[in-house]
């Protein structure tokens, strides 16, 4: 009976070992990365068209959702930052899990960028960006893809107005 008392012990010590690991693990990575540095221009609202650029993400995020985030947040930063400031681009990284209707309207399942051409206030398109998961070991073409995109919407931004 004490062996199995002890392997009972033994078995419970370790599944809390691991919980107590998983949960420090979600709360250093809720926290790594680093936010949007300049932010949206309130007097200048573009009359409500822009480029939109969401990371949609789970409640529970592993270490790969984390650098999906980074990678665009570094993206926009680094090529974007005037555009970002006078309301050309406008960033939100949204759990789809809390946000039903975002999850919803693009059809999400999974973390993901979504890129999209906001003209009026209305979302006019989008392409959500599954494919940043196999690209996220690639930064250089996580940059070119994601930037192709941004691009491609900034230039129907500019035509059209």
């Amino acid at each position: 009976m004490s062996f199995f008392l002890e392997k009972f012990k033994k078995i419970t010590t370790n599944l809390l070992i691991a919980f107590a690991l998983i949960s420090f693990g979600v709360m250093l990575g809720k926290n790594s990365v680093k936010p949007i540095e300049s932010s949206v221009s309130k007097s200048n609202d573009n009359n409500g068209n822009y480029v939109a650029v969401y990371y949609l993400h789970s409640t529970f995020r592993c270490v790969t959702c984390n650098t999906i985030e980074k990678l665009t947040i570094n993206l926009l930063n680094s090529s974007y930052k005037n555009k970002l400031s006078n309301g050309e681009i406008k960033w939100q990284e949204i759990d789809f899990q809390e946000n039903e209707a975002i999850a919803h309207k693009f059809n999400v399942i999974a973390s993901c960028v979504v890129v999209g051409l906001v003209k009026n206030g209305e979302f006019v398109e989008y392409e959500r960006m599954d494919d940043v998961w196999e690209l996220v070991n690639k930064p250089t073409e996580f940059y070119d893809h994601v930037s192709k995109v941004i691009d491609a919407n900034l230039e129907k931004i500019e035509i059209n107005e």
